[in-house]
């Protein structure tokens, strides 16, 4: 009996060591007091374990020892009376990149209804390893398509806090155009590759008869990529368009300095749609939220976005060791994403179990969430 008591003594010791490390990464990032780190390593971790934002699930999970109507209360409390300093988790996110790359950023927007109210997030990513990081975002309080002044916003925030020096170029697609848009990138010397509606015309703006900008590329094979030589007058600006003919439409792609392997960079631009649908379906079901008030999701985004980088980051370094199988067709059977949350979910639930008796496997998982 004294020999199974110092036993459940060790385990609990141990398992409480390495629980004060995960800490003690995440307070090397965030300067908070030390309430606020144990319910943000708990909400991480309960994230992981039950895959779904709703609080009433989470609450289940944050701390075994207390009540759930405690453990309800503690969240409410954090989304209502905690007040973030969301640069933190722009630096957190950019002291995991190489200090001297430079990056593609994307920008997009997802949405949907919670009864009649508008989730709208405008959000501006960075490109790691062909994997899309949340790097700030906006919550519009609006349904519908962005504001040239909250896309120049959250693009000021990306180099003040990057610099233009790292950032290769924007990516996005049709919804962000616009002769003040592109006149504020070209500007600001942001290189970009933009989608373009087939509406949109070619040509002098004080011309009648502009065509579309479909008709450089309609006599074209179908399926092959074509890159202008020549910039075109497109929104009143010289620029490079390349494009390709698909069997139902067209993928028309404006460039500012060149446009050598546009479509290929513009294809990058579906890192943010992978990443959408980690928040959503394919991971932590973001759209179960009953959350409407603007501030409270944006805490929510912050917590959803260091689990996803957490799970991403642990990912690419699980295919460094331990490769995904291909299919026939030589793709991953399973995403970065998933195959490093899939890994932190394992980790997490033999943490709680007490049950981790591998210092090396620990320490690749707390370093890769600390950065050291």
């Amino acid at each position: 009996m004294i020999l199974l008591k110092q036993f459940k003594y060790l385990k609990q010791s141990q398992q409480q060591c390495y629980i004060n490390k995960l800490k003690s990464s995440l307070q090397f990032h965030f300067q908070w007091n030390k309430a606020r780190l144990e319910f943000l390593l708990s909400f991480s971790t309960s994230l992981i374990i039950c895959s779904t934002v709703k609080l009433n699930k989470i609450a289940l999970f944050i701390n075994n020892k207390a009540k759930y109507e405690s453990n309800y209360r503690r969240i409410q409390n954090f989304f209502q009376n905690f007040k973030m300093d969301y640069l933190e988790y722009a630096q957190f996110v950019i002291s995991h990149l190489p200090a001297k790359e430079s990056f593609y950023l994307v920008m997009d927007r997802t949405n949907w209804k919670f009864g009649k109210s508008d989730i709208n997030i405008l959000m501006l990513g960075v490109i790691y390893k062909k994997m899309c990081l949340p790097l700030c975002w906006i919550l519009l309080d609006k349904g519908g398509s962005s504001s040239t002044s909250e896309r120049k916003y959250l693009l000021q925030k990306a180099i003040e806090m990057l610099g233009k020096q790292r950032i290769k170029a924007l990516l996005a697609d049709r919804e962000f155009i616009g002769v003040r848009w592109i006149q504020y990138l070209i500007e600001q010397q942001i290189e970009f590759h933009i989608r373009v509606p087939k509406q949109v015309k070619s040509g002098s703006l004080l011309k009648k008869d502009r065509k579309s900008v479909t008709d450089l590329f309609k006599y074209f094979k179908q399926g092959v990529g074509v890159d202008r030589l020549r910039p075109v007058k497109i929104l009143g600006y010289n620029l490079y368009v390349s494009g390709m003919r698909t069997k139902n439409d067209y993928c028309i792609v404006i460039s500012s300095k060149d446009n050598y392997r546009s479509l290929e960079k513009y294809q990058l631009r579906w890192t943010i749609e992978n990443m959408f649908g980690a928040f959503k379906s394919r991971g932590f079901n973001f759209e179960d939220t009953h959350m409407t008030d603007l501030e409270k999701l944006r805490k929510l985004v912050v917590l959803i976005s260091i689990v996803y980088l957490w799970s991403v980051l642990i990912g690419l370094w699980y295919d460094e060791t331990t490769p995904i199988k291909l299919t026939n067709f030589g793709r991953k059977r399973i995403s970065i994403f998933k195959y490093g949350f899939n890994y932190l979910s394992r980790f997490i639930k033999k943490l709680l179990e007490g049950c981790i008796y591998n210092d090396f496997e620990f320490n690749e998982v707390n370093n890769i969430l600390s950065c050291t």
